[in-house]
């Protein structure tokens, strides 16, 4: 069989590919799937997170809208949510240079995660309220297996990031109000990849001299000679949020709310490990299975949301806008105390994310004395340019629809539910294999999210 991959230096290849495994010490894991996790309450969730800044309507606004606490009744509340996300890639993949088809199924991941929060609101003094909550807003993954035309760019990833908080509130004045919290954030990534042994023979080396080392090159578009690597990584850090609430009456009032960004230093470990059939190869090429430690700057971004809240009798409406510096997401790059690592991985994974906006509207509806609707309209402008889309990121404009309601169980006890529909969104891609440039990979991304969530609130 003939290839007509373009051949370079051995020792180029060889720097190229590791070079490749450094970056990927920074990438995929820590923005897998790339935006904020909304489904913090179930409550909200049922309304498009419309309340923003201004809702006081449970304990969530400890983490919310600190300022807004001080509306809140002595609360603790508890949560979880359901998140299933569908991504399917229709498409193919190719060597680099488009001669040879990368065989393998197409590339589809069913996720479930399942989201805990917990959310306490106490009156201290006349306007002074405390709060506190745990929640998980960066939590999720991606799983498209070993087999799929897209293994070479991904096979798993999986985020979680966890924030521990207390918040106070005071008033400052009849018709304001001020809050913040403390936020400590966990963050635990890993990431998972093919590596394409045979591409990186066939890179440096000619075909009869690889097929004499125990590569066929006619399985370069096959996984015969797939290796594996997978990256781990875990760090907490500290931030902080700042808010005001103004009270124009009892019925209406604006909020407004800073979160800051939240620096990290991922430190974990990259596991590298080559296929027995390519020894051969590996061996003179002096690759060999090994674990490296890494260490990777990565900033969960600022942002800033206005709100607006009116009650009309029985109806009330909101919105909220929010702002999110996903500017801060434009380049990677790997640190390591392994000289290897260091000398090899000299250039950074570049994204050039954009800041982004999001908007929503919403509306609550008693009913009767127990029973509360409520539901809510979202739109999330993508902070992905098309010609920067990856399939770990293939994340168009977010639309979602919400519906919810809440039911006093009794006096004390509140039961809420809510469900969102995001609409299908659709994004291209035409991304290169980041080992060895030995894949390109190009189609359309179909994602689909559902939620749902269950909380209950108590009086305390």
């Amino acid at each position: 069989m003939e290839t007509n991959m373009k051949r370079q230096p051995l020792a180029k290849t060889i720097a190229t590919a590791c070079a490749g495994l450094g970056t990927l010490l920074a990438i995929s894991p820590v923005f897998a799937q790339g935006y904020y996790v909304d489904e913090q309450s179930a409550l909200r969730l049922g309304d498009a997170f419309s309340g923003g800044a201004a809702s006081a309507s449970d304990a969530s606004a400890a983490y919310y809208s600190p300022a807004a606490m001080l509306l809140v009744r002595d609360e603790l509340a508890i949560n979880l949510a359901a998140i299933s996300v569908r991504s399917e890639l229709k498409g193919s993949a190719e060597t680099g240079d488009g001669s040879i088809p990368i065989n393998g199924e197409d590339a589809e991941a069913d996720n479930l995660d399942f989201l805990p929060t917990l959310y306490f609101v106490r009156s201290l003094s006349e306007g002074f309220s405390a709060g506190a909550f745990i929640n998980a807003p960066y939590a999720t993954g991606t799983d498209f297996g070993d087999d799929s035309i897209a293994r070479y760019q991904t096979t798993e990833s999986e985020i979680t990031g966890i924030d521990a908080g207390l918040s106070l509130a005071f008033r400052v004045h009849e018709k304001v109000s001020i809050g913040g919290s403390i936020i400590a954030q966990y963050m635990n990534a890993k990431t998972a990849l093919a590596v394409n042994t045979a591409a990186l023979c066939l890179g440096g080396l000619d075909a009869s001299t690889c097929n004499s080392l125990g590569i066929n090159p006619a399985e370069l578009g096959n996984n015969t000679y797939d290796g594996s690597f997978v990256m781990e990584g875990h760090n907490t850090a500290f931030g902080f949020s700042l808010g005001t609430l103004v009270e124009f009456t009892p019925n209406s009032r604006l909020g407004l709310n800073y979160r800051t960004r939240i620096a990290h230093e991922l430190t974990g470990s990259a596991t590298v490990e080559f296929p027995a059939a390519a020894s051969g190869f590996t061996g003179l090429a002096g690759l060999e299975n090994t674990k490296a430690d890494g260490r990777v700057q990565f900033v969960t971004p600022e942002s800033a949301n206005i709100s607006y809240f009116h009650q009309l009798g029985d109806l009330s409406l909101q919105a909220d806008a929010s702002w999110t510096k996903w500017s801060r997401f434009d380049k990677l790059q790997v640190e390591s105390n392994n000289s290897t690592v260091a000398a090899l991985a000299a250039e950074p994974q570049v994204y050039d994310w954009s800041e982004s906006q999001r908007f929503a509207l919403g509306a609550n509806y008693k009913l009767s004395p127990q029973l509360t609707l409520r539901g809510g309209f979202a739109l999330d402008m993508t902070p992905i340019d098309k010609d920067k889309t990856k399939i770990d990121f293939a994340f168009d404009d977010y639309k979602a629809i919400s519906l919810g309601m809440s039911y006093g169980l009794t006096e004390a006890m509140t039961l809420d539910v809510g469900y969102q529909h995001t609409l299908t969104q659709k994004r291209d891609i035409d991304q290169n294999d980041l080992l060895t440039a030995g894949a390109r990979l190009h189609g359309e991304v179909t994602t689909e999210v559902n939620s749902f969530a269950a909380g209950l609130r108590w009086a305390l």
